[in-house]
Parts: C-alpha cells; sequence; structure tokens
C-alpha cells in the first residue's frame, strides 16, 4: 500500500482530492467504531440491577473487558474510548451525526466530549450540543487551545459551572508521575502541595544536600533528586546522602542506598555471528556483567494467592534484570534493562546500580523449574513467570508483572503450580477470569490462549519473547490432574463489592469538580467588583 505503484501516476488535484475523502472515510470508520462500543456498553450496562453494579465485575467491567481485547486496548485505553462512545450516544447525538459524516476528526470529537463531561443540565447540554454542531467544521483548522477555547465559550454560556478547569490552577492537591516524552532512564514528576508541606520537603531536601562534601559535582537540583529518592527508599532514618565526589577517604562515601533497593535478575545472552540469520536460543540462568545485555526489572516479592481478596495493595518495583553476553563484536555496545513496566535503564546507569549495591540474582533455568507441590510459587519460579510475562497477561492490559497475583490458569490443586499454568493477572483480570466466564489456555512458548464469554479468541504473547528472542522460555503444558474440586455453585456470591457503584463515584466527582468550579467563579466575581478594571 505504501509504495508508490499507482499513486505515482495521479495528478496533484487527484491526489489531494483522494487524501480529502480518506480522511473522511477515517472520520466515518472511528464513528461506527465508537458507535459499536457504545452499543457494547448499552448491552451491559443500561438496566443494570443495583446488586450488581456493586460488585467490582460489574456491567462496565465486563463491556471494558470486551472492548480491551476486541480493540488491543488496555483497561484505561478502553474506558476513554467508552466515555467517549457514551458521551456521542446518549448526550451529543448532533455532534455524533457530524462526526458519522466525516466531518470532524476523532481529535475534534476527543476534546469535545471531555470539555461537556460536567454539563448535567439536559436542557443547557443540549444548547451546547446544537451550538458545537454549528460550528463543528471548523474546529479541525484551530490548535488545541483554540479548540478547547471554542468548546469553552458554549459551555461557559450555558453551564459556567461545568467549564472544565485546569488541573494546574485547581485548588486541589495532586502529584503525578511519568510523561510520555521522558528520555529513557528517568522519569518527570509534579504536582501541588500545601505550601507548609512543599517548605517541610524542600528543608529536608536541601539538609540532605548539604551533607556531601564540596567536591560533590552534582549541581543543587541534582542532589534534590538523589535526596528525595533516599527518601523514598531509606525514609525519616536517612541521616545524609551519599557523596559522588569519588573520594574513598571521605567520610560520606559508600554504598547508594537507593540502589540497595534493586534487584537485577540476570539473563544469559548470545550475539548471532557473522551470517547467522537469528540468534540461538541459550540456556538463561548464567550471571553476567552489568554491562552486558537487556534486563527486566521486577520486585522481590513472593506470588500473590490465586483466591481473590475483595482487597489487596500493589508491591512496589524493587528490581531490574540483566542479561550476559559472550565476547561480543566491537560493533555491539552494552544493551540495556527492561524494567516490566517498559521503561528502559540504559547500560551506563546500570552499572552504577551494581556498583551502588544492588541485589544481582540469576534466573532460574526452565530445566530447573518443575512442578512444585505446594499452591504458592516458590521465589525462583515467581521471578521466572514474572520476567517471561513482563505483564499482565490478558489481551491488551499493560500492568507490570510485578503488580499483579500470579494465578493459576487450571486452578489448583487440579492445576499444579508449574511454569506451565502460571500467568500474571491484574486485580481487575484476574476477577474477569474467575467469575467473568473468561477462559485462558496456557501455550508453551508462553503465550495465552482467551476464550471470550462471546466466543470470540484472543492471544497474549510473553513480553520475553520479543525483548529476549534468545532465551528458552518454552514450557511443557502439564496435564490437568484427576481431583475432584470443592463445589463452587454459590460462587457469584463470593465476587467483592464496592461501597458505591461505579456510577455513584463518577457522579461525585462531576459534583465535586462543579462545585469547586462554582466557588472559583464567585471568588473571581467577588474580586471584580472589589477591584473593578480602569474602564
Amino acid at each position: 500500500m505504501f509504495d508508490r505503484v499507482g499513486l505515482a501516476g495521479m495528478g496533484d488535484e487527484a491526489l489531494i482530492s483522494a487524501l480529502t475523502a480518506a480522511t473522511q472515510d477515517e472520520a466515518k470508520v472511528a464513528a461506527r467504531r465508537l458507535a459499536l462500543i457504545g452499543e457494547v456498553i448499552a448491552r451491559q450496562c443500561d438496566g443494570e440491577d443495583d446488586d450488581h453494579a456493586h460488585q467490582v465485575v460489574d456491567g462496565w467491567a465486563w463491556a471494558q473487558a470486551a472492548v480491551a481485547a476486541a480493540c488491543n486496548l488496555n483497561p484505561h485505553a478502553a474506558s476513554k474510548q467508552m466515555r467517549i462512545a457514551q458521551a456521542l450516544r446518549d448526550r451529543l447525538p448532533r455532534t455524533a451525526a457530524l462526526f458519522a459524516s466525516g466531518v470532524v476528526s476523532a481529535t475534534v470529537i476527543d476534546a469535545i466530549t471531555w470539555r461537556t463531561h460536567l454539563v448535567e443540565d439536559p436542557d443547557a447540554l443540549a444548547l451546547i450540543d446544537a451550538a458545537i454542531a454549528g460550528e463543528a467544521g471548523e474546529y479541525g483548522a484551530h490548535s488545541e487551545k483554540q479548540l478547547i477555547g471554542a468548546v469553552d465559550v458554549w459551555v461557559e454560556k450555558f453551564d459556567p459551572d461545568a467549564v472544565v478547569r485546569s488541573k494546574r490552577n485547581a485548588r486541589d492537591l495532586y502529584v503525578e508521575f511519568g510523561d510520555k516524552d521522558d528520555p529513557n532512564g528517568v522519569a518527570s514528576f509534579w504536582g501541588r502541595l500545601r505550601v507548609t508541606d512543599t517548605k517541610v520537603l524542600q528543608q529536608r531536601l536541601d539538609a540532605l544536600a548539604d551533607t556531601v562534601c564540596p567536591n560533590d559535582p552534582r549541581r543543587r537540583g541534582e542532589l534534590r533528586a538523589a535526596a528525595l529518592a533516599a527518601l523514598g527508599v531509606i525514609g525519616p532514618a536517612l541521616q545524609r546522602l551519599t557523596c559522588g565526589c569519588g573520594n574513598p577517604d571521605c567520610e560520606g562515601s559508600g554504598k547508594d542506598p537507593r540502589a540497595g533497593a534493586v534487584t537485577i535478575y540476570v539473563l544469559a545472552d548470545q550475539v548471532p555471528a557473522a551470517g547467522q540469520q537469528a540468534p540461538q536460543q541459550s540456556v538463561p540462568g548464567a550471571a553476567g556483567t552489568p554491562e552486558s545485555e537487556p534486563t527486566t526489572t521486577e520486585p522481590e516479592t513472593t506470588s500473590e494467592s490465586d483466591s481473590v481478596p475483595e482487597s489487596g495493595g500493589d508491591s512496589e518495583p524493587q528490581a531490574p534484570a540483566a542479561q550476559s553476553r559472550p565476547a561480543a563484536p566491537a560493533a555491539c555496545h552494552p544493551s540495556p534493562a527492561v524494567m516490566l513496566d517498559g521503561a528502559i535503564i540504559p547500560a551506563a546507569m546500570l552499572a552504577e546500580l551494581v556498583a551502588g549495591g544492588a541485589t544481582v540474582k540469576p534466573l532460574a533455568e526452565i530445566a530447573d523449574l518443575p512442578t512444585e507441590r505446594q499452591y504458592r510459587p516458590s521465589v525462583a519460579l515467581t521471578a521466572f513467570v514474572r520476567m517471561r510475562a513482563m505483564t499482565c497477561s490478558f489481551p491488551g492490559c499493560s500492568r507490570a508483572a510485578h503488580r499483579c497475583d500470579l494465578d493459576h490458569l487450571i486452578p489448583w490443586p487440579a492445576g499444579p503450580t508449574h511454569p506451565g499454568n502460571l500467568g500474571p493477572l491484574c486485580r481487575l483480570h484476574h476477577l474477569l477470569k474467575t467469575f467473568g466466564g473468561w477462559t485462558p489456555t496456557a501455550k508453551p512458548d508462553g503465550s495465552i490462549g482467551w476464550s471470550a464469554p462471546t466466543g470470540h479468541t484472543y492471544s497474549k504473547a510473553p513480553g520475553a519473547a520479543i525483548l529476549f528472542p534468545h532465551w528458552n522460555i518454552q514450557a511443557p503444558i502439564p496435564r490437568k490432574r484427576a481431583i475432584t474440586l470443592l463445589d463452587d455453585t454459590d460462587r457469584d456470591t463470593k465476587m467483592p463489592v464496592r461501597q458505591r457503584t461505579r456510577a455513584q463515584d463518577r457522579a461525585q466527582r462531576i459534583n465535586t469538580e462543579r462545585t469547586r468550579n462554582h466557588q472559583e467563579r464567585a471568588l473571581e466575581l467577588a474580586d471584580l467588583q472589589a477591584n473593578p478594571p480602569p474602564f
């Protein structure tokens, strides 16, 4: 499709006309896709009774799983698409009609549905929808800021309390982590604290920054960053920061406490010889130098249970895993580490972690991981299964494996504790597997096939198969043992429940934001009356 055959002969006018038509067709297909998503929501959520709405796996969760698997989206992205579809179907019919005709793009629709989501009065919403539909065809030419302003004009006119205020200008407190533009090895964070909390934190970081010797080459900002990370590892007991001057006689020299919270799982690697089409599979388990090959990060914790408690905290990430390789050609550079959440640790930073006291452990070979007699997998088996999958085993889900339950795909004791019968599942997809009719089937290559209640089938490949193709992760699938399971006819009554339904939570969030907007507008009006402009 992307070669020039059939395109090079087109005239300029025909080429641009075809591009315009393709853009409109793209919008029409996107609208059709959202209409289908809206129907999935309607079938699962419309008419939902109160008992089902209070379950953790409610109608929305059922629909979310179906949409995520069909569209290969993570749960958050699937929910966002569902909210847009719901808004077009139930709140903005005129705007939806324009979208279906190809007049506006999916990007414009995304902005419109978000900027109007706080509007609650049906009459105001109808007026806003009509006003937006009258001019939405022009929105595509606007910048994002202009587009938001154009939508907000009508929201301000008909329901001023529903104008979405920027989080950066809001009065609530928050801390956010990570940005899509962060370079490898680092992650940004930002937020807003109470002024007193900010002062206390700043004084604490500055005090720790002052504990290094004058020869430490780092700037004040770098020292604060190191102090903040060290506080997260050591806590209030931290008395001084490790100095970076490099002098072994310095009073502040020593191992960085931050590295001590990291476990590096090491995986042997092979570099293809000249003319070799693909790297040969090597056996995992040999420890190597930190400058070697890709690494993956995993917390050093025991596995979660197969039973599904009503609540459970996520374990904190502690570790990466490294690969070593034999003599490599001069052109081969050390490979980076790969954390289970997908973040990259450059090879130089990995070497610093090892030198700073990170724990280095080899991954067990598949031959050394036989069936275990107990229910809970051993530490070695847990590490292997999580490193192999790297993320939740449900299609489309990207939650890091160390933040997932380790599940027996065939329930224990009929399903043994064996690498061929274990996979990480986030809490939501663990519940769907347990109660929702989604059936997993493990395969020897580490991938897991899923059969949906609708009869559709999906497959999720392990992350290691992509990042570490040389690694032998082939595991035989153990036979189901002839053990009679306990009668579980009342299983649905064991589903964890919410204190409030999803709709109640959403209504409270909208009401809270509208109330805050109303208060801010009242303060702005009072300030304007007290200090009128000079005209």
